[in-house]
């Protein structure tokens, strides 16, 4: 466990933070007398802030240099963003960013939204939603991955075939704030798993990353 995840475990818990591990542990607890293994796939919130530029990197370079090539004739125009609110607009993005995150997994929770938890951690200024739910692989990256295929991916390419700088900038910018949830994901694909049919799959109530039970 590194340096940053030691502090996070350390940190003052919000009360509906304290009822969601409460349940949490009453749940690991049931499906460890069940035989089930625990398998730890959280991350560090610091250590996710820092790699996320690094994930993001190759996208923003990869879309940057296609935006470039496929419109040699403009570019990017430098004062197409001065008269917008972007800040505004930023803020407005996040909360659809975790509100993506939710409407996925609450599609696939048996208690739909009851299952579905939103907060925010003010000492990290990070937003996070949360399932309480077990879910399977493939619900679980869908919802880990929807925000910035939509808010990111999509507009990004829509933004070079429309030439739209404004856009562009805005997409480079959701793709930057997925990073963390890409590395989540690629941490639970990475991860070896020899009985898939066996497995359950639980958001961590109050750090970023879930937590897997194999038997």
């Amino acid at each position: 466990m590194d340096s940053y995840k030691e502090k996070e475990n350390c940190r003052k818990l919000s009360e509906a933070e304290k009822k969601r591990k409460a349940e949490f542990e009453a749940l690991s607890s049931k499906l460890e007398t069940q035989g089930y293994k625990k398998k730890d796939l959280t991350v560090g919130i610091m250590f996710a802030n820092i790699m996320t530029f690094v994930i993001a990197a190759p996208f923003i370079g990869l879309f940057t240099f296609w935006f470039l090539m496929k419109n040699q004739n403009t570019g990017f125009s430098h004062n197409s963003i001065g008269n917008q609110n972007v800040f505004l607009l930023f803020i407005v993005l996040i909360f659809i960013h975790e509100l993506l995150h939710g409407a996925v997994w609450a599609a696939f929770a048996k208690n739909h939204w009851k299952s579905i938890s939103f907060g925010f951690m003010m000492k990290y200024l990070t937003p996070y939603c949360t399932c309480k739910e077990p879910l399977k692989k493939n619900e679980y990256i869908l919802g880990g991955l929807m925000p910035t295929l939509c808010l990111g991916i999509l507009p990004a390419i829509i933004s070079i075939y429309t030439g739209s700088d404004f856009i562009f900038h805005m997409s480079m910018i959701m793709i930057l704030c997925g990073g963390g949830d890409i590395l989540i994901v690629l941490k639970l694909i990475l991860h070896e798993n020899q009985n898939s049919q066996n497995t359950i799959y639980i958001d961590h109530p109050y750090q970023a990353g879930l937590v897997m039970f194999e038997r």
